[in-house]
């Protein structure tokens, strides 16, 4: 037996699913005693994406060191035919195939076949950080919303007491402040003066699909700097992103 674990977590799972499938096609998961650990990049080298799944966060747990790849689009789908109160065990006991298995008012059980083994160790982007934030991912995920009427990009800036989030377009500009003293905002840390700007493509919708199971989002970046995101999910898994910079000719 090379893999089995049993979880509850669905919810997590699913947007885990649609958040790697944002990034990649193809998945290779590295599976240790410690957990379950995934990094991708885009094929644009834009973004990169760093999950861990620690073994706390099953309710049963077996593993030898091992990797797994799927086509993400095909374990998605599976996936998300359970409901979000029914169990999920992945079973592995050979190097082709996966078994899942989906226990509730239904007990259903696939046979995945595993692709070839890729390159996982791919190097984390170096984050410069001047600026960090913490804020809900609800209010997060409205700003987006809000600049992307006016603008492909957003521009965040981070003073002593406040944090500007702004778009520029060709219709015109938005600017959302939230100050020191606002509740949606936890953390605000200003080393100094920080301003960067970064593709609202890649942003968005990353902060759509993790955000609506995490519990905070907590952001740190420098000018003209990658920005690290990092989610804070109910159970122990942690989601980081990374986003490169606009680069203004």
């Amino acid at each position: 037996m090379l893999l089995k674990i049993i979880s509850k977590n669905i919810v997590e799972w699913k947007a885990i699913l649609q958040t790697i499938s944002e990034i990649v096609d193809e998945a290779m998961f590295i599976c240790n005693q410690d957990g379950i650990t995934f990094r991708g990049i885009d094929p644009s080298h834009v973004s990169l994406l760093d999950i861990t799944i620690p073994k706390s966060s099953f309710e049963s747990y077996e593993c030898h060191s091992t990797f797994f790849g799927v086509k993400v689009e095909d374990f998605k789908n599976i996936i998300s035919i359970a409901s979000n109160d029914d169990v999920l065990e992945i079973i592995i006991e050979n190097p082709n195939k996966v078994n899942i298995r989906i226990h509730g008012s239904l007990d259903m059980k696939y046979d995945l076949g595993l692709i070839e083994r890729s390159e996982v160790n791919l190097p984390i982007p170096k984050v410069e950080s001047r600026s960090k934030i913490s804020l809900s991912p609800s209010i997060l995920s409205k700003i987006i919303s809000s600049i992307e009427k006016i603008s492909d990009y957003i521009t965040i800036n981070s003073i002593s007491n406040q944090i500007q989030f702004i778009g520029n377009g060709d219709v015109g500009k938005a600017m959302i402040n939230l100050d020191r003293n606002n509740q949606e905002l936890s953390q605000l840390d200003v080393r100094e003066d920080t301003s960067a700007i970064y593709s609202l493509e890649y942003m968005a919708k990353i902060i759509r699909d993790i955000g609506r199971t995490s519990t905070i989002v907590n952001m740190e970046y420098g000018t003209k700097t990658p920005i690290r995101m990092v989610f804070e999910m109910p159970s122990a898994t942690k989601v980081e992103y990374y986003l490169a910079p606009r680069v203004e000719d």
